[in-house]
């Protein structure tokens, strides 16, 4: 990997710090700033349908950091899809000790990455979490358990 391509990946990982950085400030002004005006957006919520548009995008995320209590939330094993101008971070979420799996999209717009989506949701635990990878590892591969 190039010097210029470790730096834009680094841009990259800085913008989504800065959007959880705010998410956990509470910042309306600041969130605002964060999205895209250009480009469609939209927000997958937890547990909330999907979101699109920025004025009903803009209100959900009022409802979640004003009218709520901002969470305490924070970013870990962060990777980075790019494509040029646009960028996908998959990364997990510690939320108040849940996990969550989150996926962000990114568009280069006047030289910052600003956010086109936002996507989280709860990891699966228990036996949920079990079976996307222990049964094909089993003998024979693919049963389901009882």
């Amino acid at each position: 990997m190039s010097m210029d391509q470790d730096a834009a990946l680094a841009e990259v990982i800085a913008a989504n710090e800065r959007f959880y950085d705010v998410f956990r400030s509470g910042d309306m002004a600041a969130m605002y700033e964060l999205w895209s005006a250009r480009e469609d957006i939209s927000v997958y919520h937890p547990n909330w349908p999907g979101i699109t548009g920025r004025d009903d995008v803009m209100t959900s995320w009022h409802q979640v950091i004003v009218m709520g209590e901002p969470p305490a939330i924070f970013v870990k094993s962060p990777t980075v899809i790019r494509q040029g101008k646009v960028a996908v971070v998959f990364c997990v979420e510690m939320v108040e000790g849940e996990e969550m799996t989150a996926s962000n999209v990114f568009v280069l717009e006047d030289d910052a990455w600003k956010l086109t989506c936002h996507h989280a949701r709860p990891l699966p635990f228990g036996e949920d979490a079990d079976d996307s990878s222990d049964d094909t590892d089993e003998a024979g591969g693919g049963g389901s358990r009882s």
